[in-house]
């Protein structure tokens, strides 16, 4: 199935010159932007115009770019993932930095938890996930979760944390009584990542190395579905606001839309010249934004 709503690129390479590959994108609340990171820089882009509204050098060096960016539920931070050791928050309407944290590895996946007040972050040394003050910069706890991992997310109720466990299991934390309650196996599944939380908490969701996307029973850790169809690494997935749909980024250059309740294959879209590193869903579920190996932002209407 190949399907093509209306797209339109409003990052274009000729635009950016080698500024490199979005690895990371997010719409703001309002649906009125796009915040990409790319290489050593955070960009904010006008979607009706399609012009560069400002662009942050967040960080400088060669090893030290910017590996994921969150925006509060407010719009007025965005949050970013730094690779050397740094998680750095920015006043929106700004640019200005308004705090930043050293963590003990790079930062490879933040979010913001949905009452907009705490910040998490997990790094690479030690599989270390930390949880900041998003106002303050406080540091309010940090833990290690037993093995490397490179993605997480919070539920709905912002009560629990998903993270991996060193390819072995998909575990939740509750972030109350500061203990793992769940664990998925997940060993020989290959690398996870990326993982989404249901917004009614029904269901955890990966997508691995293995081309594979799994979803899996937040209750009870079991296997629920597999969903085949990617030819390439799943590397972001994202969820329509009613969460009946996924989507879904891959290495094989398609975003798919997928059915929950079905599992069913419902969209296939083409247009990027690259390998999908991030797919982001819009606030009130009108578009699709994706960013790839080829430097572009691409933005689907999907009303």
């Amino acid at each position: 199935m190949d399907t093509n709503f209306n797209h339109r690129t409003i990052r274009k390479k000729e635009d950016v010159g080698t500024q490199g590959t979005i690895i990371s994108l997010k719409f703001t609340p309002d649906e009125k932007y796009i915040v990409c990171a790319s290489k050593n820089y955070i960009e904010i882009w006008d979607i009706a115009s399609g012009s560069q509204v400002r662009k942050i050098k967040a960080t400088t060096g060669t090893f030290s770019w910017v590996n994921d960016v969150a925006i509060s539920p407010n719009g007025q931070y965005i949050i970013s993932g730094i690779e050397n050791l740094r998680i750095k928050v920015w006043e929106f309407s700004s640019g200005n930095l308004v705090w930043e944290a050293k963590t003990k590895g790079a930062v490879l996946k933040v979010d913001v938890s949905t009452d907009g007040k705490f910040v998490i972050g997990i790094s690479s040394t030690y599989g270390g996930i930390s949880i900041w003050d998003l106002e303050t910069g406080e540091l309010i706890d940090k833990f290690k979760t037993g093995g490397v991992s490179r993605t997480l997310a919070i539920s709905s109720d912002s009560n629990y944390i998903a993270y991996v466990k060193a390819r072995k299991s998909i575990n939740i934390w509750d972030i109350s009584t500061r203990s793992t309650i769940k664990e998925f196996k997940t060993k020989k599944l290959g690398d996870i990542h990326s993982l989404v939380i249901t917004p009614d908490m029904k269901y955890v969701i990966s997508g691995s190395w293995n081309k594979l996307i799994r979803i899996w029973d937040f209750s009870t850790g079991e296997l629920i579905n597999t969903l085949k169809a990617h030819k390439g690494a799943v590397y972001s997935l994202a969820l329509t606001p009613d969460g009946k749909h996924l989507v879904s980024g891959s290495g094989d250059r398609t975003i798919k839309i997928w059915e929950l309740s079905s599992g069913q294959l419902t969209h296939s879209l083409t247009g990027p010249e690259g390998a999908i590193f991030a797919v982001t869903v819009s606030p009130n579920g009108k578009y699709i934004a994706s960013g790839s190996t080829d430097q572009t932002i691409k933005i689907w209407e999907l009303t």
